[in-house]
């Protein structure tokens, strides 16, 4: 093969599309390639206008840019355009260009580089990019959660820091965080949520179900909510929520709480957001578990393990805080001290065990008899003391006449159709003119109080003032 036959070979199978045309557009010369490509055969390719094979948009660019560059500066390299193929198609190229006007005729020699693998590599770089970026963010975010949620010792420092973690990860028009006590009610650590005054937290049908079955809980569109929740969906709608999610925090095996995303459109609600959402739910779960472990100690030690009142500790701190008040208001406070009469035959004939269940009888006869913001307390054995603000004599008596009667009626359980009665001594302290006086000293002048009622036939009331 001469070198003529190979150049001739080069030209017509290159691995690219080659071209001569004219400065108006008028294609002289084509190889092979550049024909299959555009699908025509070379004698429709020769003599056509190259404006003809491109799409409406590259026609434009052509027009407006490619030849005023080229005759400008002379050559161009890898500009975009679009081929339209015979057949219908179309096939996104790259083409170089130069200038030659040293012959008769000037001429521009052209090759076109199909830009598919070049778009391919340009889309997934773009995407790894993205990618990264979204995984640089995830961490941001996490980051700063952690941060937040690690000193966090309340609720209310809990639910904030997971709220604006949240918020930072979606744009939800609303977000809540709910969280479940040990008894399974429900609180609004932080955020806003909707139907606020129209449904009870625990009638949000979306939380109770993510709370209940332990799973996300997604509605992508108004459509998907109305299907999932018909009677939710109007109200919901009313208020703009075209779209939720709901992620529970599971800490120890057991749902304690939930992330509530509500949105004003629908929403694709990707698995990389979800998974974002639950690592947030992952990382807030063991401070969860920690605040309601403090939560907890903190109850088993102001309260009695037996009867669930508040103890001794619990009744001097709130005393305190009842006398300070008094004196800065001129509030009285008053002191019922309890003690049991009877018990210690019971004990004595049925045992520790029904003396146990009196004292728990009793507990709850005293919450039903005294006043909302009374505090009663178990003191110590079978004595209980109720501390009250703002109250006068008759008031006070009022309050021990109901405990006295309360607590005679018939007793159930181990003790069944046995009685106890009360002795109770009444202390009473009105800051007017009055020297300040302690709550160790206010509790000590009714403890005496219920002696003289122990002395003087007992299931009864005897008051004295501070």
């Amino acid at each position: 093969m001469t070198p003529d036959d190979v150049s001739r070979a080069l030209f017509q199978r290159a691995p690219a599309g080659l071209f001569a045309m004219s400065t108006d557009g008028v294609i002289h010369s084509a190889n092979d390639t550049f024909c299959e490509w555009s699908g025509f055969a070379r004698e429709d390719v020769v003599g056509r206008y190259f404006l003809s094979l491109l799409s409406r948009g590259s026609k434009l660019l052509f027009e407006t840019r490619f030849m005023p560059l080229l005759q400008t500066q002379r050559a161009l390299n890898e500009m975009m355009l679009t081929l339209s193929t015979r057949a219908g198609g179309s096939r996104d190229v790259l083409v170089s260009s130069v200038l030659d006007d040293s012959g008769a005729e000037t001429l521009v020699y052209a090759a076109v580089f199909d830009a598919a693998i070049r778009l391919k590599y340009e889309r997934d770089l773009l995407d790894a990019r993205r990618a990264a970026e979204t995984a640089v963010a995830r961490v941001r975010i996490l980051q700063e959660a952690a941060a937040g949620l690690a000193p966090a010792t309340t609720l209310a420092a809990f639910g904030s820091a997971l709220r604006v973690s949240a918020e930072t990860a979606t744009d939800a028009a609303l977000v809540s965080v709910i969280v479940a006590d040990p008894d399974g009610r429900l609180e609004l650590a932080s955020g806003d949520r909707p139907l606020t005054g129209i449904v009870e937290l625990a009638g949000l049908l979306p939380v109770q179900e993510c709370l209940s079955h332990g799973r996300p809980v997604v509605c992508r569109s108004a459509t998907e909510i109305a299907a999932s929740f018909p009677t939710l969906a109007a109200g919901l709608d009313a208020e703009g929520v075209e779209a939720l999610c709901i992620i529970p925090v599971i800490e120890d095996g057991t749902v304690g709480g939930a992330i509530a995303c509500w949105f004003q459109r629908s929403r694709e609600l990707d698995e990389n957001l979800l998974d974002l959402l639950a690592a947030l739910a992952t990382q807030a779960a063991p401070v969860l578990e920690r605040i309601h472990l403090q939560r907890q100690i903190e109850h088993q030690s102001l309260h009695d393990s037996l009867t669930g009142l508040p103890n001794r500790l619990s009744l001097q701190r709130r005393l305190r805080q009842m006398l300070a008040d008094a004196e800065l208001l001129g509030h009285t406070v008053g002191i019922l001290f309890l003690d049991l009469d009877g018990f210690k035959a019971i004990n004595d004939a049925f045992g520790h065990e029904a003396g146990d269940q009196v004292l728990h009888q009793v507990a709850g006869r005293l919450l039903r008899s005294v006043r909302a913001g009374d505090l009663p307390s178990r003191f110590g054995g079978d004595e209980f003391v109720i501390a009250c603000a703002g109250v006068d004599e008759d008031t006070v008596r009022d309050v021990a006449r109901r405990i006295r009667t309360a607590v005679r009626e018939p007793l159930v359980g181990l003790a069944q159709g046995s009685t106890v009665s009360a002795s109770i001594g009444i202390s009473l302290f009105a800051p007017r003119g009055a020297a300040p006086i302690t709550p160790d000293a206010l509790v000590a002048l009714a403890d005496e109080a219920m002696l003289t009622s122990k002395r003087t036939g007992k299931n009864r009331d005897t008051l004295v003032t501070a």
